[in-house]
């Protein structure tokens, strides 16, 4: 598996977005109690003018204040979902969907953004495509020269995620259901990198078309 520690987002960003429009900026005085990984993920983003989030939405540093303890810096498109930090427990993630009381996440405060970033550039992608109910057999030769990223597992959006990376593509996997196989996500800078795909017997491919996972049944 691949360590997300070991993904340099620099580097990650310049392959999916191209190069930055800006040399990075400090962050105002008002950010400095923030978590380092927080800040620094901020100052990077800030240096392209490309929206790097498209279901999450990252809320503005000096914008974010802390209430009863934690400070939501993160919530999903229709802001139903909040991630929060904690100031005395600055590696720590908690999120929650609306009205219930937030849980510890399972990763790391500078893991979890690296987790966000890597999934939501499959939505800005050049190139996309999916497959629902993809068969067990099929699965292997899709991902084969890919590797896992060993993410930790989030109940959002769907539990059962899990993200692969290599050859230049990114994919998406999760069982909707034992007896329906797989749906599949697949995205790449460039086309190229997905026209081995249209080979692969039992998988069927479709335009994305902005269609979110599927929740299991």
């Amino acid at each position: 598996m691949i360590d997300p520690g070991t993904i340099d987002l620099t580097e990650f960003l310049h392959t999916w977005y191209g190069a930055p429009s800006r040399r990075a900026a400090p962050l105002p005085d008002s950010c400095d109690w923030l978590p380092g990984p927080l800040k620094d993920w901020h100052t990077l983003a800030r240096r392209w003018d490309t929206r790097l989030t498209h279901t999450t939405s990252m809320i503005p540093p000096e914008k974010i204040l802390t209430a009863d303890g934690k400070a939501v810096f993160m919530v999903d498109s229709t802001a139903d979902w909040r991630w929060c930090i904690d100031p005395d427990e600055p590696d720590s993630v908690f999120d929650a969907e609306e009205y219930d009381p937030v849980e510890r996440n399972p990763e790391r405060l500078a893991d979890f953004l690296v987790h966000n970033t890597v999934r939501e550039a499959a939505f800005a992608a050049a190139a996309r495509t999916w497959a629902p109910a993809v068969p067990d057999e099929a699965l292997p030769e899709i991902l084969s020269p890919m590797e896992e990223v060993a993410f930790g597992a989030w109940k959002w959006p769907v539990p059962g995620c899990r993200i692969f990376l290599g050859d230049g593509a990114l994919a998406e996997i999760v069982e909707v259901d034992p007896d329906s196989g797989w749906e599949v996500h697949v995205a790449a800078p460039g086309f190229a990198s997905l026209s081995r795909l249209e080979n692969i017997s039992g998988a069927h491919w479709r335009t994305p078309g902005g269609s979110p996972r599927t929740a299991p049944k």
